[in-house]
């Protein structure tokens, strides 16, 4: 019984730990511009490749003060003008690759 509850502390743990990613969180945002869940996960697993956790969690904290884009263009333009060359780079790379096939 002790090792079922460790268990299910430890599956909660982890599924806590996954809702709270950045990835998730950017994932969310994008929806919430209007990006399609397909682009918006495409983007995300991309810039989650792309850069380093310090850089993702710029392009997070970046994105949660952002005002309601009126379209995906006018996200990805806003996205670009974050104050990190690096997430910069990587969002401008992210969002080509998603645009021409994305992740295989």
């Amino acid at each position: 019984m002790k090792r079922l509850a460790v268990f299910l502390a430890t599956l909660l743990f982890l599924s806590a730990c996954a809702t709270g990613s950045p990835r998730a969180k950017l994932v969310d945002r994008f929806v919430e511009f209007g990006l399609s869940k397909e682009r918006a996960v495409c983007l995300a697993d991309e810039l989650d490749d792309r850069l380093e956790r310090d850089d993702l969690n710029d392009v997070v904290d970046y994105v949660g003060g952002l005002n309601e884009a009126t379209s995906p263009g006018e996200a990805i333009d806003a996205l670009l003008r974050i104050g990190n060359p690096r997430a910069a780079a990587a969002i401008t790379r992210a969002s080509l690759a998603c645009a021409f096939g994305g992740r295989e």
